[in-house]
């Protein structure tokens, strides 16, 4: 019994190796004809190369000017848009990009306005956030809410994160503190 066992496993090893070395040969031309026809997925490698200061700077501008465009678009009072005005701070020749809510511009507006008459002077911006404060709260709502009816927006304000990351990690690596 003992040899009919061994006969019988030496004769399975046998047709195993033979298995195996019959399919791994090639296959003949109408089986490349075949798997040619069936298509495969196109293996993609992306190579991001790193980025200077001055163009992650530029797309965090581009990514905000988006965010806002979409924000005004969709908000529910013009009251609530957000309004960017570049000037240049005395003393420099460099543009500076300033954002704000319309009703904190209409609120510096009528400040200052109130103090060419002489009805109240001396306010700072700290007294005009202040004094805005309800709408501030209204502003965060504004955008909580569309964060979670618009994906896009979402995205978008989670690109904006990434790229101030990389910027803030980039300008550490180029610019040892001091």
């Amino acid at each position: 019994m003992d040899r009919f066992l061994q006969t019988l496993s030496i004769t399975c090893i046998l047709m195993g190796l033979t298995a195996t070395v019959v399919f791994a040969q090639e296959p003949d031309s109408t089986d490349t004809k075949k798997t040619a026809s069936v298509e495969r997925p196109i293996e993609e490698i992306t190579v991001v190369g790193q980025q200077s200061l001055t163009r992650l700077r530029l797309r965090m501008d581009e990514k905000e000017a988006e965010i806002y465009n979409l924000f005004n678009a969709n908000n529910s009072s013009r009251r609530m848009d957000i309004i960017c005005t570049k000037r240049r701070p005395t003393g420099t020749y460099m543009l500076k990009s300033e954002c704000e809510p319309r009703f904190l511009k209409q609120l510096r507006v009528e400040k200052a306005r109130d103090a060419r008459m002489g009805i109240g002077v001396g306010y700072s911006q700290l007294d005009l956030v202040g004094l805005s404060a309800q709408d501030f709260t209204n502003l965060q709502n504004e955008i909580l809410a569309l964060m979670a009816s618009n994906k896009d927006f979402a995205r978008y304000l989670a690109d904006l994160v990434d790229l101030t990351e990389n910027y803030e990690r980039l300008s550490k690596a180029m610019l040892p503190e001091q």
